[in-house]
């Protein structure tokens, strides 16, 4: 908030700002915000007027920023009576990889020179098509508006972000007989302190041409990697929400058609003085500022307000000894503690105020756990490799098909002698009669037996996986040290969950999905790559597939080409190596031919889980994965299973035992079905009782 005034419409302004932070615009501030809509009617503000007709407007995207500063380049030079300078940069073809950090999907161009024809279209492509936002054409006349876009000399306030006006320029002819800019001379608006430099009057400064790695987005959707000359400038009639970070104006026209959510809204509405001069050049969508916010920046922003008040209270002298901490969460919670009554500071927005829906208040200490551990081996052996994940895995001598793999696996179902297993037994959820649990029950029962055999490696693998899953590794620590129940660790993954996606893991006597459920703990992310290449033609259509997430829907497709069934192992090969789509070039001579997948592994999760639609998918012990040079197995760990709207599930301990648990009948134990086992049948385990295998969790032997 940067209000000077405090008119009444300024007092409107800044209570709908206050509610817009937190997603919870009121009817009131729907009305006043519609007030500020630029239009023709008398009572709408307008943008013809001089003092804001040549301000930058706030937009959300930089294709918008782009379009806005090329209209704005031709209105001020007719509006100036002047004519448009052209200067061009100087492009030449780099030897550096591109950039995909912008464009991850986009291949490398295959052109190894720039021709005049290329050359043009790099002319005349927007900056946001580089990744450096480095303009080919950069068009200026005397007193146009232009934004820094560099850290060039901090102490001459020649910072990224600073705005000013052209007032002059140096030029030369470029190889192609281009207009080229040699220096460019601007004034520097509003700057932190006058600059002074000797021959040049107050608060002017030289932008010099300099040299540039940046990556261009072509037409094609490829990317070039070039050298480029220019100076490092934009125009300044359009500037993106989050340019405008920090920024304060008196004049404020915002484009919101195109902004994400409330936060954005809230970063370009709050850059203006005055409500007089805020202007909404389009309409806005009310639902983006009225819906409310996520659970987590609900928590971020209440702990924030809590420590602003333990501030205030230290200040003051009212705050007891006990209330100390040097972490967040140990003070929060001393507070908490000191804070018996736990009523909230009268000025909480509505929004932040807690109730018991939202879960203890009360955040937990911190564990060890908290800090991720670098694993270390102590011995390597010669024909071992540390993966990724710190993994010891055995070197493969040499590289083969996928295939081939399959021979590997050891056949299930052999008679071997049970082993004397003591007093061990894995451990077990309870269900919820009040807010139906049993999917969380399954699920985490595997996750918590597994947790247990190396509480420490299974921490950082967890966390690695995801944020959920880390938190939840945290609250089976908690567990393991008696400050909570298993329960309460389930409980408190389950609000958690609630607070993402509440549809999907509702409370009360409403089942959760498995699907959904492990599709948040393992979020999308890929750990292999692959490209599509016609078997027949050779034909390749150069784009990069995403391949061989930790959760998995082993589909019907592959299933049905193998009548007899098809094992896990099986299913995975062909996934890898099925190509998505048929060949273009075949089909145009009329001959339907199917694509294989060419799939580069670069990572192997440590905890993959298949949803299993289909009986004829059969179980292996190992699931086997080939690296460059290194061989990676994951091995069957779990099983869930449901039918008549219940879910149980098998544990297979690391000995090959396997744990039936049920929380209604079973409780907090598992119930041991076969014993020690070095593997279990393969057919008797897509059944337990009634219920059939709906989902299969494999995991990296430790």
């Amino acid at each position: 908030m940067r209000q000077k005034t405090q008119s009444a419409d300024d007092d409107k302004l800044r209570r709908a700002l206050e509610n817009m932070r937190y997603g919870a615009c009121t009817d009131s501030d729907l009305e006043f915000l519609e007030s500020r809509i630029a239009g023709f009617r008398p009572e709408n503000p307008k943008l013809n007027r001089n003092c804001i007709r040549n301000v930058s407007i706030i937009t959300a995207r930089n294709s918008q920023k782009d379009a806005l500063n090329n209209m704005g380049a031709e209105r001020f030079a007719r509006d100036t009576n002047q004519e448009l300078n052209h200067f061009c940069s100087i492009d030449r073809i780099s030897s550096r990889s591109v950039d995909k950090s912008k464009w991850k999907s986009c291949l490398q161009s295959e052109i190894k020179k720039i021709s005049l024809a290329l050359q043009k279209r790099l002319w005349d492509a927007p900056p946001s098509t580089t990744n450096e936002y480095i303009p080919g054409k950069l068009s200026v006349c005397i007193g146009m508006p232009v934004m820094l876009r560099a850290n060039d000399a901090t102490e001459l306030c020649i910072t990224k972000g600073q705005e000013a006006v052209v007032c002059g320029w140096d030029e030369s002819e470029g190889p192609a007989g281009q207009r080229v800019l040699d220096t460019l001379f601007v004034t520097l608006v509003n700057p932190p302190r006058n600059i002074n430099i000797e021959g040049l009057p107050q608060n002017v400064v030289p932008l010099v041409r300099t040299v540039n790695h940046i990556t261009i987005l072509l037409q094609d959707d490829t990317l070039l990697s070039v050298l480029r000359e220019q100076v490092v400038g934009l125009l300044n009639f359009g500037m993106t929400d989050y340019t405008s970070q920090g920024k304060s104006r008196a004049q404020n026209p915002v484009e919101l058609a195109n902004c994400k959510d409330h936060r954005s809204y809230y970063v370009a509405l709050s850059r203006g003085f005055t409500a007089e001069g805020t202007v909404i050049v389009q309409g806005f969508s009310a639902k983006k500022i009225t819906s409310g916010m996520s659970g987590y920046l609900r928590q971020e922003l209440r702990e924030l307000e809590v420590l602003d008040e333990i501030t205030r209270l230290r200040y003051e002298g009212k705050l007891p000894i006990t209330v100390a901490g040097i972490y967040r969460r140990r003070l929060l919670r001393s507070y908490y503690a000191w804070k018996t009554d736990h009523r909230d500071p009268p000025y909480f927005h509505s929004s932040l105020r807690w109730n018991k829906s939202m879960g203890p208040r009360v955040p937990e200490p911190v564990l060890y756990s908290d800090w991720k551990p670098s694993i270390s081996l102590n011995k390597k052996r010669k024909n071992a490799v540390v993966d990724s994940d710190d993994n010891l895995i055995q070197r493969s001598t040499k590289k083969r098909k996928l295939d081939e793999l399959e021979a590997e696996q050891r056949a299930l179902g052999s008679d071997i002698p049970l082993i004397n297993v003591g007093a061990y037994s894995p451990v077990g959820l309870v269900w919820d009669s009040i807010n139906y649990s049993c999917a969380y029950d399954a699920t985490f029962t595997i996750l918590a037996n597994l947790w247990t055999e190396d509480n420490v490696k299974w921490s950082v693998y967890f966390s690695r996986l995801g944020s959920t899953l880390g938190h939840l590794a945290d609250e089976f620590q908690r567990a393991a040290g008696g400050y909570i129940s298993l329960e309460d660790a389930r409980d408190s993954a389950r609000r958690r969950l609630h607070s993402i996606e509440p549809a999907n893991f509702p409370y009360g006597h409403h089942g959760t999905s498995i699907d959904k459920l492990c599709a948040l703990l393992l979020p999308s992310r890929y750990y292999a790559e692959g490209t599509q290449v016609c078997p027949s033609c050779g034909y390749n259509d150069r784009a990069s597939y995403g391949m061989l997430d930790a959760f998995l829907s082993a589909g019907l497709s592959v299933v049905e080409e193998y009548p007899e069934g098809v094992s896990m192992q099986q299913w995975v090969n062909t996934y890898l190596t099925r190509g998505r789509s048929r060949c273009r070039r075949c089909t145009s001579m009329g001959i339907r031919m199917r694509m294989t997948m060419q799939t580069k592994i670069i990572s192997v999760p440590s905890i993959m889980v298949f949803d299993i639609l289909h009986d004829r998918l059969l179980f292996n012990e190992y699931l086997i994965f080939d690296l460059d040079n290194m061989r990676v197995r994951l091995r069957l760990r779990g099983i869930i299973y449901g039918g008549q709207g219940h879910f149980t599930s098998r544990f297979i301990d690391r000995r090959g035992g396997m744990w039936f648990h049920d929380g209604i009948t079973t409780g907090n134990r598992c119930l041991q079905e076969i014993g020690y086992r070095t593997v279990p049948d393969l057919v008797s385990l897509h059944r337990c009782g009634e219920k059939k295998a709906v989902a299969v969790v494999y995991a990296r032997e430790l």
